[in-house]
């Protein structure tokens, strides 16, 4: 039998404020609150240790909430910070966004985000001068306890406290946001969600970005470096609330990423649920995704975007950098050259282990995923294989960067 959480929405809201010392209605939380513990509740089969570690889970981001409240609602001056021209990094999962994010974390030329600040943004205290020792040994244990509970997780993704990790735990703080699918399966909260203004996370991102300037953990004079699976479709939403975003957009063929993608949210759902993951919903609604992401460049010709193939991280990281940041318009230092030349040297592949997967593991198989993304797949071959450079060849960029990187 499935485990529920102990307390009610109206239960966590309490306890967020007795934790955060802070006595302030949510409202903005209440109903999405109550929708997502109805969810967990009734279609997660959450397992005892997974419904404790959810109820924490939402508890530290309640309380987290009225912590950030409470510092906007003391100083004012945090709405004028200002969060110029960051750059998203989108792309379906198991795309190389994780280490194209991580390359350009390196460069010296981007605010970033660290584990410990997407988990934990909100002063305790309220000083902008508290120490942050705290914050970070609550992330420490977290991701402790996440890998015994997880261990083959690192051989995917690797959370590591001081390292450059993608924003979807601010999006989660939102309550507006689909990363909960992420830890266990949630179809009720999902289809609500739907219903709603999809800028209510990018909203609270743009909002904490500019808390975290505030508190000294970010320099105001840099753009963002960002990133998340969850951005395909999401580009309107995004562009609306970050007018001068730009976009880095990481491309593979679905066929060659579906399965790893698949594996990584079995191990994501093992510290919460014994629930099995449904492999042809997630192929459906990463189609749907995509074939949005396609028509929102055709009707938005003046997106901001450049692409990057797969193969140009896994071939030559340093030139396939260079490409972007020429797509960018921006300059790049022999500094940041250097330090991303480095990376590679620094954080060999499987080097915390090989991520096994395979299509027929999850009843799937290469025509079907064909078939499903043959408009992306299309995409692709125009984009990145138009010149006579095969779908599996490595393509080089400094051979034609143009077929690496384009600007929409």
């Amino acid at each position: 039998m499935s485990a529920r959480l102990r307390l009610s929405s109206e239960e966590l809201l309490a306890e967020a404020r007795r934790v955060s010392g802070i006595d302030r209605i949510d409202a903005e939380a209440s109903e999405p609150l109550s929708v997502m513990v109805r969810a967990l509740n009734t279609e997660s089969n959450l397992h005892a240790e997974g419904a404790r570690a959810m109820e924490s889970r939402l508890i530290r981001i309640l309380a987290n909430r009225l912590r950030m409240q409470r510092d906007f609602a003391e100083h004012p001056e945090i709405a004028e910070q200002k969060v110029t021209a960051p750059l998203f990094i989108c792309g379906l999962g198991r795309t190389g966004s994780t280490k194209a994010q991580k390359l350009l974390a390196t460069s010296g030329d981007f605010n970033w985000l660290c584990f410990w600040k997407v988990l934990n943004p909100s002063l305790l205290t309220g000083r902008r001068d508290e120490d942050v020792a705290p914050r970070i040994a609550d992330a420490d244990a977290y991701l402790h306890w996440f890998d015994t509970a997880s261990p083959a997780t690192k051989y995917a993704h690797f959370f590591e406290l001081h390292d450059a990790e993608e924003e979807s735990l601010i999006l989660e703080h939102s309550l507006y946001s689909p990363v909960g699918l992420g830890w266990s399966p949630i179809p009720g909260y999902l289809d609500w969600l739907l219903q709603q203004d999809l800028r209510m996370q990018f909203r609270y991102l743009r909002d904490t970005l500019k808390y975290l300037q505030w508190q000294g953990l970010a320099d105001p004079g840099k753009p963002w470096v960002l990133k998340s699976p969850l951005y395909p479709g999401l580009e309107p939403f995004l562009l609306d609330v970050f007018p001068d975003a730009r976009l880095l957009m990481t491309h593979r063929e679905p066929v060659k990423c579906i399965a790893s993608a698949l594996r990584l949210l079995e191990l994501f759902y093992k510290p919460f649920t014994d629930a099995p993951i449904d492999p042809a919903g997630y192929v459906e609604g990463q189609a749907a995704a995509i074939e949005q992401h396609l028509r929102n460049r055709t009707s938005m010709p003046g997106m901001p975007v450049v692409d990057l193939h797969f193969d140009a991280l896994v071939g030559d990281s340093e030139q396939a950098m260079a490409s972007v940041y020429a797509g960018l318009g921006m300059p790049m230092s022999s500094d940041a050259r250097r330090r991303i030349a480095g990376w590679d040297d620094h954080n060999p592949q499987h080097a915390k282990g090989v991520h096994k997967y395979a299509l027929a593991d999850y009843g799937l198989d290469a025509a079907y995923i064909n078939a499903r993304f043959g408009s992306y797949d299309a995409f692709l071959k125009e984009s990145f294989h138009s010149r006579g450079v095969s779908r599996t060849e490595p393509v080089s960029p400094a051979s034609d960067p143009n077929l690496i990187v384009n600007r929409t």
